[in-house]
């Protein structure tokens, strides 16, 4: 397993195909859809000993399992229900996708590569662009046990914690739980910090207090002096909270979860924002 294929450049798969290469695996990629992106990082991977092939089903010819993290469904199912991709499959293959998408899709991938007696774990991940440089992110586990198990170097690479959470299209389920809270706890300090301005009070004053009180959240610890400065150009983008969180309320069905809906509303409103931090979406009470 000293060789991977990785499909998936950008804010966070670059970090963690690079993390890859400084560890010793041979990542064999293939040029993105954002082409001046790609170059770029497909530059600096080569450098550091990745192999650039033609294409994805290349990359997939060329090694026996491959990591996948793309940015939603559509990009999932389009890269691995490729025909071609699909005739470079076979009974030794194992994917490792860790894009934050529904449960479903990776289940018919599943039972899709179970007929070429493949194999799929479903991994995606939280901690950010920060956790993705720094290996420290957490891994929402699921499929097969022993496939799993067999990725723990893998993960020991890119995470600081993995969590096994059972059959394939748990994590998936787990990541949307996950980012359903991020975006109210998003909303709430963006709201909270905008009534301390309003109310003058001293905002580095305002960070030690809630960090040793019962508001303190992660994101509001990640976020807050990003929010303060102005930092949007950079992070997890806007676009792609609303999306997750849209899973989440699929995911739901029909039940009331008026909290969630309502910040879902906010993030529509505020598609200007959506190539920016999420954060940004404090332009639009603005």
């Amino acid at each position: 397993m000293d060789r991977i294929g990785f499909i998936g450049l950008g804010e966070m798969g670059f970090p963690m195909a690079k993390r890859l290469c400084d560890a010793g695996y041979v990542v064999h990629t293939a040029m993105h859809s954002n082409k001046q992106t790609s170059l770029d990082k497909i530059a600096s991977l080569r450098e550091k000993g990745a192999v650039i092939e033609r294409s994805f089903p290349e990359v997939m010819k060329a090694v026996d399992w491959v990591i996948t993290i793309l940015p939603a469904d559509k990009e999932v199912e389009e890269v691995l229900l490729n025909e071609e991709f699909l005739n470079h499959v076979n009974e030794d293959t194992l994917i490792l996708d860790m894009t934050s998408c529904k449960a479903e899709t990776i289940e018919k991938i599943g039972n899709i590569y179970m007929k070429k007696r493949a194999r799929v774990v479903d991994a995606p991940v939280s901690g950010g662009i920060t956790g993705a440089e720094q290996g420290t992110l957490s891994i929402f586990a699921s499929g097969n046990r022993s496939d799993v198990d067999e990725l723990e170097t893998v993960f020991s690479i890119l995470g600081g914690k993995t969590f096994y959470l059972g059959l394939l299209g748990k994590g998936k389920a787990i990541k949307s739980i996950n980012q359903m809270m991020v975006a109210i706890n998003s909303l709430a300090f963006i709201e909270a910090y905008r009534a301390a301005l309003e109310q003058g009070l001293d905002l580095d004053l305002v960070y030690d207090v809630i960090k040793q009180s019962s508001g303190y959240s992660n994101v509001f610890d990640r976020k807050f002096f990003k929010l303060v400065n102005r930092h949007f150009d950079n992070g997890f983008k806007l676009s792609l909270m609303r999306k997750d969180l849209k899973i989440a309320l699929d995911s739901s069905g029909d039940m009331p979860l008026p909290v969630s809906r309502l910040v879902y509303e906010l993030l529509l409103m505020a598609k200007d924002y959506d190539e920016l931090d999420y954060i940004a979406v404090t332009k639009l009470l603005e």
